[in-house]
């Protein structure tokens, strides 16, 4: 403000710059230069792009949803229920096959680790079920001596002694030694204070093993198992009255 140069032009009269009418390359527009673009996009385009990218967002989302999917769009099971699933559908076309059955037993199991809570009960439950389904699948399961013992074993766990009483008496009548061996053994569990409930056992196992030559091995071991629970509990005197 204290140059004299500067006072002067303020205080002059206003200037009006005046351009020819080739100044500009473009033509001006309501006071605007329009100047062309490569690629211009419509409304349209912008619509266009906008729309593709909720499709590409849709389909990704609907990617990750189903994750769990495989290609031909089926869920896809953990091992245990796929191996589970393929014993279920070989036993549907082959009910007879024990060894099947306890395989589906052995599977099932190993889904409930023995550390969990109530994991006693649940397998046994669990095994149980399973072994009644077994043995009423085909009649010629009923007379599975493996299937039989297999279920009783299970079953000590988790029945009442009189259902496990009658389980071992409809056992019974299957015969062999295997059973009588797998009865006499629960007996002695359940009389180890009892020599003489012992001795009364054995003495019912000798007799339905009968006279012939080939069942005086299977005789010889259920004395044997007797004289080894005579040992353990005292007096081996009571060996007596095996006969």
């Amino acid at each position: 403000m204290t140059d004299s140069g500067a006072r002067a032009l303020l205080n002059s009269s206003p200037r009006r710059l005046i351009t020819s009418g080739n100044s500009y390359k473009y033509e001006e527009i309501s006071g605007f230069l329009r100047l062309p673009s490569r690629g211009h996009r419509t409304e349209e385009d912008f619509r266009a792009i906008s729309q593709t990218g909720v499709d590409s967002d849709s389909e990704s989302s609907e990617g990750e949803n189903d994750g769990s999917d495989d290609d031909d769009g089926q869920l896809t099971l953990p091992s245990d229920q796929l191996a589970i699933k393929n014993l279920e559908q070989k036993i549907t076309q082959e009910p007879s096959s024990v060894d099947m059955w306890l395989s589906l037993v052995a599977r099932s199991l190993s889904t409930v680790p023995p550390t969990s809570k109530n994991a006693s009960t649940v397998r046994s439950d669990i095994a149980i079920t399973i072994l009644n389904r077994a043995l009423a699948a085909h009649p010629s399961n009923r007379t599975s001596r493996h299937l039989r013992l297999k279920y009783l074993r299970v079953g000590e766990q988790a029945w009442y002694e009189s259902k496990l009483k009658v389980e071992w008496e409809e056992a019974l009548k299957l015969g062999g030694i295997e059973i009588w061996m797998e009865w006499l053994e629960w007996r002695i569990r359940k009389s180890a204070e009892s020599i003489e409930s012992v001795v009364t056992d054995a003495s019912r196992a000798l007799q339905a093993l009968g006279n012939s030559e080939d069942s005086e091995v299977d005789k010889l071991r259920v004395v044997w198992r007797v004289a080894v629970a005579f040992q353990e509990t005292g007096p081996s005197f009571f060996l007596r009255g095996l006969y």
